[in-house]
């Protein structure tokens, strides 16, 4: 059913509403260099090294991306070992690779964990789903940098055939038909896309310095009042020579662990990649949301849930959307 409504949803979706707005000083334009040049990598050094670590290894990779000549979208979510219910939510809502007309992969990224009975039930998940992938460092705050910069290395190296590349968290919602449609409508059904990386933007933030704050950071850590502008990491949209930039920097560059800042902020920073901000064009407080979903008439959903929803909010979210969309190519297939 969701495959069927997928086909339709091109059509059907209003354009009289602009969705998305792109600014033309963004320098995003399509591309006949190859996003991915290998000859630029170390060989087998750096097969073993992420970042500053000497002796990484996939403790579980699923190349979800094999035999898959194109790709339209791959998805890496961020999620702690334990979030297996997570997991199971994004797989049975907007996660699901069954949703696009258009090819896509999703995977789950984590790290190490020590506790030998969460390791087997994260082995026999993927025993199950093939889509997780897990690295050999320890899975904690201090290493979420090592988890961002793994995703990029994943696809680098096993799923380079994508067109888009979207980074989220496991607590939010996505309406995977609208970000499909957008970048379609935006982007064009030809060629490749360059240096793009498009988010909701955290301008010029402060750096928390209380010992109280869980991010705190040290002048040590990072010695700058305010940091550069960078995503806030539940959703950024990259294109693939821009994950694979992002990549090399990753090992050139001081270890942060603050993985937003470091590697959306200072690492693309210094490449000299600007930003498509679409803060304007989203709504992310619960209370709106909360409305949206309560209000008699069924509209337009949001492209994002707010962060941190829990799996009650994302069911709700995905089955009001379908309900939209299926409302939708109803009152078109009666005209």
């Amino acid at each position: 059913m969701v495959y069927i409504l997928s086909c339709k949803l091109h059509i059907f979706l209003d354009r009289d509403q602009q969705l998305f707005l792109v600014s033309p000083t963004v320098p995003f334009w399509k591309s006949g260099e190859l996003p991915y040049n290998l000859s630029l990598l170390e060989g087998k050094n750096d097969t073993e090294r992420l970042i500053d670590l000497h002796n990484f290894s996939f403790l579980i990779n699923s190349k979800r991306c094999d035999g898959d000549e194109y790709l339209f979208l791959v998805v890496f979510v961020h999620s702690a070992p334990t979030n297996f219910h997570r997991r199971e939510v994004i797989r049975a809502t907007w996660g699901s690779e069954f949703n696009l007309i258009e090819p896509m992969r999703v995977v789950f990224l984590l790290g190490s964990v020590t506790d030998s009975e969460v390791q087997r039930r994260i082995q026999e998940e993927n025993d199950i789903y093939h889509d997780i992938v897990q690295g050999n460092f320890e899975d904690s705050y201090r290493n979420l940098t090592y988890k961002h910069v793994m995703g990029l290395k994943w696809v680098t190296y096993f799923c380079r055939q994508a067109r888009f590349v979207f980074k989220s968290d496991d607590d939010i919602f996505v309406d995977i038909f609208q970000l499909a449609f957008i970048l379609k409508d935006v982007f064009g059904d030809n060629g490749g896309v360059a240096n793009l990386i498009m988010c909701y933007l955290a301008h010029s933030s402060h750096v928390q310095r209380s010992h109280r704050n869980k991010w705190r950071v040290s002048f040590r850590e990072y010695p700058f009042r305010k940091y550069p502008n960078y995503c806030t990491g539940w959703g950024v949209l990259i294109s693939p020579d821009v994950v694979f930039k992002l990549y090399l920097l990753s090992s050139k560059v001081p270890y942060f662990w603050i993985d937003d800042v470091h590697i959306t902020g200072t690492l693309a920073s210094r490449l000299g990649i600007s930003h498509v901000d679409f803060s304007e064009k989203l709504d992310l407080t619960s209370v709106n949301i909360d409305k949206w979903l309560n209000s008699e008439h069924i509209v337009r959903p949001f492209l994002f849930g707010y962060p941190n929803s829990d799996a009650e909010t994302i069911f709700a979210l995905w089955n009001r959307t379908m309900q939209y969309y299926s409302n939708k190519v109803t009152m078109n297939h009666n005209r």
